[in-house]
């Protein structure tokens, strides 16, 4: 997992037992930019959403392949607007971390800015703005 500000992390697919880590650290929400079946063996978002929401953990399903989709980045918007921590996971983490960028630069957060916190939590996201 990967802090890629003081609010929001990203990762890889998590499992069931990744559920109680993240309350652990405090997370409220949960993102999930994969869609289901994208790889034999995932879990399901089903099962994923059931486990957070067990430990009072927010589930919010956007799924997209490829480049950010307009729901999944106002999924994003949507989560930071309140103080809670946010954590994002699709296969690898890119398309999370992707997401977060582009939801930031709506809110007048500078390209430059945000793309060297996402080089800092190791995705480099400079064709995203291109």
């Amino acid at each position: 997992m990967r802090q890629v500000d003081s609010r929001f992390s990203v990762s890889g697919q998590i499992g069931l037992e990744d559920i109680e880590t993240l309350a652990a650290s405090g997370v409220e929400i949960v993102i999930c930019n994969r869609p289901d079946a994208e790889e034999l063996g995932q879990p399901a978002m089903s099962e994923i959403r059931q486990a957070a929401e067990r430990v009072g953990i927010a589930f919010v399903a956007a799924p997209f392949q490829g480049r950010p989709t307009e729901p999944a980045i106002k999924a994003v918007e949507d989560a930071l607007q309140g103080t809670s921590r946010i954590h994002a996971y699709c296969r690898s983490g890119t398309r999370s971390a992707a997401t977060w960028a582009l939801a930031e630069v709506r809110h007048g957060r500078a390209v430059d800015e945000v793309l060297m916190q996402a080089r800092n939590a190791g995705y480099d996201l400079t064709g995203l703005f291109v």
